[in-house]
């Protein structure tokens, strides 16, 4: 397909360069020659007009391929947008959630924080009320004083 069209765009830009000659030398004089083509000029009107005519109908049926492919291209483009303002929307959704179970976060690791002081505070509070503490502690040894002597009697029977 690309060999094909690079072919039309040549043959295309030579009767396009052909045209600007004519152009350039003002056209054909009384007589119809074109300067610089003498006699030839009759035939290379000719053969312009006919490879106009000709390289015209390959245009012409790019121009309606063209036509059909645009409103297939605008309904991509349509489609496109739809989707990513969908995906915008989405995007914004999740920053704002992100952004509320990040606020909350701080704030429950801020109630921790403030719960965790409580504790050491309380804990402090418990061994100052307590000064003696270790293996003599009634609550922790499970012995009171004077009671140093052995549960087991059986070895003194």
């Amino acid at each position: 397909m690309f060999e094909s069209e690079s072919s039309q765009h040549s043959h295309v830009a030579s009767i396009d360069d052909n045209e600007i000659y004519i152009d350039v030398v003002g056209g054909g004089n009384k007589k119809g020659n074109v300067y610089g083509l003498g006699v030839l000029s009759k035939r290379f009107h000719s053969s312009t007009s006919a490879h106009s005519t000709t390289s015209q109908t390959p245009l012409v049926h790019q121009i309606e391929e063209m036509r059909e492919i645009i409103p297939k291209l605008n309904d991509e483009l349509v489609t496109k947008h739809v989707k990513e303002r969908t995906l915008e929307e989405k995007m914004e959704l999740l920053m704002e959630t992100h952004e509320e179970q990040s606020e909350r976060m701080h704030k429950q690791d801020d109630l921790m924080r403030k719960q965790n002081e409580q504790m050491q505070q309380i804990m402090q509070h418990i061994q100052m009320n307590n000064p003696i503490s270790g293996s003599s502690n009634p609550t922790t040894s499970g012995h009171h004083k004077g009671d140093n002597i052995r549960d087991d009697n059986s070895e003194e029977d």
